[in-house]
């Protein structure tokens, strides 16, 4: 017997309307406010074909545990930090240097130009000085001091390797120690003066009377390491790219060599850290037993996890936000004949007691079976970076920044209409996204609860001819 065609027009509009209820039991409001993309001037002449609507879009979020994270790229970290949320956190730092040859052309006087004056054989050293440029600081207690030891490495670090928080490199027994202060950090504007044992400064003004190039020196002494001190409550980055960061070889020339090693008792030679040929990163020892942050150690690599619907980001120990399209996804399949005008994913009001260092910007990559490889990010940002846009306007390449507004909204916001209508054309599909900081290799942190991730969604529906 054939059916109504009527009953099944029925049955059709009530599974639809069904599915609508339900889907819009999802949005937090729905109303016209055309006017913040000013899209209302636009259409005054076509209020009866189009309807422009807005709505905000709840986003679910849990957490990621990435067991390691690069750490060879931009500040090098040193020290520990004794995080009651995030945990016990010890950083060794691990360097190389270079020396580059100085100019042939004399320098004007009053100038200096770097290692022109060379060491002969008759030259005695002074003194070696390692200068580190101090760029940021994480821990409260501004006056303790700190203690950090300079030795050497058992193997050498390799240029055109990727380094990551989990590699650790042996460092020398006791007699390889070559360095060691006390200093206090009272602000970031100044710089670290390390005293360099005598011998090992011998050496290398030995090496360099020698002749020998900057790859053989280099591939001789191998690298350093920056081991802090049991007490230290601090952990402080360097800026090797600053000109103030270098070791310097003080020495004198008690007879004259050739033109560029005049007898004189004010010389210097000098190495860099930021050479194409050196390396440079951090290892991490994180302990998270005391924390509530403690279930990451029964977890496994890559795990998702939630706990006390709180959501946290600290990129340098691994721990980040994972975002669920789920909800956008359903309203796509609900929606017809629409242009996405304007979407912004929004992540906030964050509370001001426990964000007191939030990362500056957010970018977000996409989530390919609940997995993502940080080393994978870093080393290939282009293939894995999944919002590039803004706006339909944008010609920019470079990813979509997120800003953390510290002022006002005290949120995460950003743009990124091209993505979202790139998913409704099915032209793309993403159903999760990881939040990376700008640099991954960070020790800022936040922590917010986990309904306070949502989209602000603008978008125009066509009305259907007749």
């Amino acid at each position: 017997m054939m059916k109504n065609p009527l009953d099944h027009i029925i049955n059709y509009i009530m599974k639809f309307s069904s599915r609508l209820l339900i889907i819009l039991s999802l949005f937090l409001y729905n109303c016209d406010e055309t006017s913040e993309i000013g899209i209302d001037e636009l259409l005054s002449n076509q209020k009866e074909k189009i309807k422009v609507h807005y709505l905000e879009i709840p986003l679910g979020a849990s957490n990621i545990y990435l067991d390691s994270v690069r750490t060879d790229d931009g500040d090098l970290y040193f020290g520990k930090y004794n995080d009651p949320i995030f945990g016990n956190i010890k950083s060794i730092a691990y360097s190389q240097f270079i020396f580059q040859e100085g100019s042939d052309v004399l320098p004007q006087p009053g100038q200096v130009s770097e290692n022109y004056y060379l060491p002969n054989s008759s030259s005695q050293l002074d003194s070696a000085v390692l200068y580190l440029k101090l760029s940021k600081v994480y821990g409260e207690e501004t006056f303790e001091e700190q203690e950090m030891t300079i030795t050497q490495i058992e193997d050498t670090l390799f240029s055109s390797g990727l380094y990551t928080s989990s590699r650790y490199t042996e460092i020398s027994p006791p007699k390889g120690i070559i360095g060691f202060t006390r200093f206090t950090v009272l602000n970031t504007d100044t710089f670290l003066t390390i005293p360099i044992t005598d011998k090992y400064g011998k050496f290398i003004l030995g090496r360099i009377i020698d002749e020998v190039t900057d790859f053989e020196l280099l591939d001789q002494l191998r690298g350093i390491a920056f081991v802090p001190g049991e007490n230290n409550k601090q952990i402080v980055s360097f800026d090797l790219e600053d000109e103030d960061s270098k070791l310097v070889l003080y020495f004198n020339n008690p007879e004259e060599g050739n033109a560029n090693s005049p007898a004189d008792d004010s010389l210097q030679y000098v190495f860099r850290f930021n050479s194409p040929l050196t390396k440079h990163y951090s290892y991490y020892e994180i302990d998270r037993s005391s924390t509530d942050l403690s279930i990451i150690d029964n977890l496994d690599k890559n795990e998702n996890f939630n706990l006390d619907d709180k959501i946290y980001w600290q990129s340098a120990s691994g721990i980040y936000p994972i975002i669920d399209l789920g909800n956008y996804n359903n309203f796509l399949d609900t929606a017809e004949n629409i242009v996405l005008n304007k979407v912004e994913i929004v992540t906030g009001p964050l509370d001001k007691l426990n964000n007191l260092s939030p990362p500056s910007k957010a970018i977000y990559y996409i989530a390919r079976n609940n997995k993502l490889d940080p080393v994978g990010i870093i080393s290939n940002p282009e293939e894995n970076v999944i919002m590039r846009d803004n706006a339909y306007y944008s010609t920019d390449s470079d990813p979509a920044e997120h800003v953390f507004d510290s002022i006002i909204s005290y949120s995460y916001k950003g743009e990124s209409t091209v993505f979202f209508q790139e998913i409704a054309m099915q032209n793309l599909t993403a159903d999760k996204l990881i939040a990376f900081p700008s640099s991954p290799n960070t020790f800022e942190k936040m922590i917010v609860n986990k309904d306070k991730f949502y989209m602000k969604v603008f978008y125009t529906k066509y009305k259907k001819q007749n």
